[in-house]
């Protein structure tokens, strides 16, 4: 056999190696992107969740008679005050994991911006907490801006379906949390 010819024949198998390489590194990073996605959906879905739970709160407050609201003012241990604390603290610590989540740069804006929506979600149901004596946690309550946290909630909630479709992901509901129905 003719040296060229093998020349010519590991050139040829050389050529195929690296083609099948990159072909594999491509889908393995689409791949890689999909799941970030859907991960920053579930924490989407967190946040989502927790603002629902602000609102929650606001309605049962809302519906409260004098006696239920002088026991939401001046003790701590009542359901609501322990619900906003939770959603307090749930949405610091999110506010902070989203910060620091590894993701593919192209998903870095759509992380930020979720990460400011559960910041302000975090530092606007904190302010009862914050509040010192009754009337303190009445104005706290009262100052709780909700339209700041839908206002950030958003921007957040349009990356991130910018970033599904282009995916083509079609119904981000049945990602939501980790959860595959």
């Amino acid at each position: 056999m003719d040296p060229l010819w093998l020349y010519i024949i590991v050139a040829v198998v050389a050529i195929l190696l690296v083609a099948g390489i990159v072909v594999a590194s491509v889908m393995l990073w689409r791949r890689q992107v999909r799941r970030s996605i859907i991960a920053l959906v579930g924490r989407r879905e967190a946040v989502m969740a927790a603002y629902r739970g602000l609102e929650s709160v606001f309605t049962s407050l809302a519906a409260a008679d004098a006696d239920e609201l002088a026991a939401f003012a001046t003790d701590a241990t009542s359901v609501q005050r322990r619900a906003l604390e939770e959603l307090h603290a749930r949405m610091r610590i999110q506010s902070e994991e989203l910060v620091e989540l590894a993701l593919p740069k192209r998903l870095w804006n759509a992380a930020d911006l979720l990460g400011t929506a559960a910041g302000v979600l975090a530092v606007e149901t904190g302010r009862v907490g914050e509040a010192i004596g009754p009337e303190g946690v009445l104005d706290a309550l009262g100052e709780v801006d909700v339209a700041a946290i839908s206002a950030a909630l958003l921007p957040a909630n349009e990356e991130i379906d910018v970033q599904l479709a282009a995916r083509d992901i079609g119904d981000p509901a049945v990602y939501g949390g980790g959860l595959y129905i």
